[in-house]
């Protein structure tokens, strides 16, 4: 499974940032508080403690300036 953070301006249709991210789905559902695999395969909104946890996790620094989205794929 594949998952993207997309970073969307406020106001905006369109993502101005996207970053795959490099992270065993197992160890993002722990991030996420997914409890059913159903829940692999919508769009979230990440919030700051999502932000860090997933920071922390794939050792990389996200924009603070977008609404950051995680979406996942096949």
């Amino acid at each position: 499974m594949k998952h993207k953070i997309m970073g969307v301006i406020a106001g905006d249709d369109f993502a101005s940032y996207e970053k795959t991210l490099c992270i065993d789905t197992q160890a993002l559902a722990k991030i996420m508080n997914w409890t059913k695999e159903e829940n692999y395969f919508y769009d979230y909104e990440l919030n700051t403690s999502q932000i860090e946890a997933l920071e922390n996790a794939c050792s990389i620094e996200l924009p603070r300036n977008l609404l950051l989205f995680l979406t996942s794929s096949n």
